[in-house]
């Protein structure tokens, strides 16, 4: 979810602000002036924060450092009257992403959105190698000697008697070391991205395949679908396998978050003015928007592994690998998730599983 965070001391000036960012569609919350945004703002992710100073005075900028180191995960934008080179980098040097200078325009605003939205994106990528590197690891510590417990167990169970009482917990043992091993498994492919070819494909039909794995749990769930597809829809060049399992991992996330029923919406557009294409999931979950959210664009890396975030950052990685993006929309009625992918793809090349484009 785009949402931006205005702060500043005057209210006129807040409004101003703000007005430019709500005119791109983003979600803005103004604050009045205080020293701290963990305590002054509401706990969402924020795609920026925007902090609103009356004067461009190196002062003035001086009285602000706590609140510019306030939130480290977050880009803080100075919109300020047109400022002295002098303030400008100090600006910089007290960690501001960038100078908004007033009156703006919507182009700035625009390319400043497109530059923050990278930042978040490339930043939960990041999380995830961490993470994937983190998870290999231990598997591999964890591993060997479970290997060793499981042999063990299983020899003790093929020399001991049919009436030994031991026999029972032996057997024990040995299947919840193999439920480990299954976990272990699991947490091997975290974060992995095995890209296979990409080839141009009709985007309507690799949905129409992930939803008809799940279209049974749908109708236990008496969850309701409606397809909107655009029947003019380009084709996309695209890892047809991973790309077909992203949108079942996107749609099994909106399922499971209406277990009581609901509405499950997935949309297909062509937006050939962008060159792009668009696929969107949404549900009618009306409590879990925000937590999905925090999940994804969470800095703690437990977070994003819990309940839906593994998969949203899958779905993020997935599309990702193929030149798109993944945005996230919270509103009254449920939540959606986005991607948009270039119209004509990445080109598959020799880098490698990881090239990007």
């Amino acid at each position: 979810m785009d949402r931006v965070a205005v702060l500043g001391e005057a209210r006129s000036t807040l409004d101003t602000v703000a007005s430019v960012f709500e005119c791109q569609g983003v979600e803005t919350v103004r604050v009045e002036y205080c020293a701290d945004t963990s305590v002054t703002l509401p706990n969402k992710p924020y795609l920026l924060v925007i902090l609103c100073l009356a004067k461009a005075e190196g002062e003035d900028l001086r009285a602000r450092p706590r609140l510019l180191n306030a939130s480290p995960d977050t880009p803080i934008v100075l919109a300020l009257p047109p400022p002295s080179l002098e303030m400008a980098l100090q600006a910089i040097r007290l960690g501001a992403f960038d100078l908004l200078i007033l009156p703006t325009t919507m182009e700035t605003v625009k390319d400043l959105l497109v530059r923050a939205r990278v930042i978040r994106q490339e930043r939960v990528l990041r999380r995830l190698t961490a993470v994937s590197q983190l998870s290999r690891w231990f598997a591999h510590e964890v591993r060997n000697p479970l290997t060793g417990i499981l042999t063990s167990a299983q020899l003790s169970i093929e020399g001991s008697a049919s009436s030994d009482p031991a026999r029972r917990f032996l057997k024990i043992i040995v299947e919840e070391g193999n439920r480990l091993e299954q976990f272990l498994k699991r947490l091997t492919e975290v974060g992995r991205a095995s890209r296979g070819p990409v080839v141009p494909v009709d985007l309507n039909g690799v949905a129409e395949r992930a939803l008809a794995r799940v279209v049974p749990q749908m109708m236990v769930q008496d969850i309701r679908l409606q397809r909107r597809f655009d029947s003019q829809l380009p084709e996309v060049r695209i890892d047809v396998a991973r790309v077909e399992l992203a949108i079942s991992r996107m749609i099994a996330i909106a399922t499971e978050a209406m277990p009581t029923g609901g509405v499950l919406t997935i949309t297909t557009r062509h937006r050939p003015e962008e060159e792009v294409i668009e696929l969107e999931v949404t549900d009618t979950a009306l409590v879990v928007g925000l937590e999905r959210e925090q999940q994804l664009f969470d800095s703690c890396m437990s977070a994003m592994l819990h309940g839906a975030g593994a998969g949203l950052a899958f779905v993020l990685q997935t599309f990702a690998a193929d030149g798109g993006e993944l945005s996230l929309r919270v509103h009254d009625q449920g939540c959606s998730t986005l991607v948009r992918l270039p119209r004509n793809g990445c080109e598959d090349d020799a880098d490698g599983p990881h090239s990007h484009c």
